[in-house]
């Protein structure tokens, strides 16, 4: 889910995209629908465009300008599965399970095209980007740590193995909270990104799926 102004964006699986109106959260109401042909996994908002990581397809761009009625902009095929996006400085940052990391140029979000792209040698399923870097939670291999400073050459930059599964992150404050699968929630230093360090560890998940982080709490989706 991915939340701007006054309305949630939901990744929806086989539903699609959901746009919900929660300018009063106690009555949250459907504003309007967009309806994949994939399985919408993960979805990032910037301006009047969702961009929707939507499993075997790749990534969707939504315009949804006109909240009641979300329609396609455009679309790019990904080399793997499309499990989470986000976006930054006019990219899409797809992480693409087998296919690694992905950058997509959706400086015109009508004809989105591949920037860059980086091979990782787990199964990326999170990502989050903050300054130059992109984070990945790359399944069984663990935490990496990508440069994206030039879109077009991506690499990794450093890396944490963990005793988990690595599935969802979130980054604040030079520090990356790691949703580690059955490893539950594992915390890394990343002011130094070559060499991200463990810093803390909370393992009383059942399957830790993903984590957001707001003042001084992280919040955990636990399976």
């Amino acid at each position: 889910m991915a939340v701007s102004g006054s309305y949630a964006y939901v990744a929806d699986g086989d539903g699609g995209l959901r746009v919900i109106d929660v300018s009063d959260p106690e009555e949250p109401v459907e504003a309007g629908r967009w309806q994949a042909l994939g399985h919408a996994y993960g979805v990032a908002v910037s301006g009047a465009h969702a961009y929707v990581a939507d499993g075997h397809v790749g990534l969707r761009v939504i315009d949804v300008s006109d909240p009641a009625n979300p329609f396609e902009a455009g679309r790019w095929e990904t080399l793997g599965y499309a499990y989470s996006v986000a976006v930054s400085g006019g990219y899409a940052y797809v992480a693409d399970g087998s296919g690694g990391l992905q950058v997509v140029d959706v400086s015109d979000p009508a004809n989105p095209l591949q920037a860059g792209q980086c091979d990782t040698p787990g199964y990326a399923y999170g990502v989050e980007v903050s300054g130059p870097y992109a984070y990945l939670a790359d399944g069984d291999g663990g935490l990496r740590v990508i440069d994206v400073s030039d879109p077009a050459n991506p690499f990794e930059a450093g890396h944490c193995d963990t005793s988990g599964y690595a599935c969802g992150v979130a980054v604040a404050n030079a520090t990356a909270y790691l949703a580690d699968g059955d490893g539950g929630l594992r915390v890394f230093d990343v002011s130094d990104p070559a060499n991200p360090s463990e810093v803390g560890q909370w393992n009383g998940a059942a399957w830790a799926w993903d984590a957001a982080v707001s003042g001084a709490y992280a919040y955990l989706a636990d399976g």
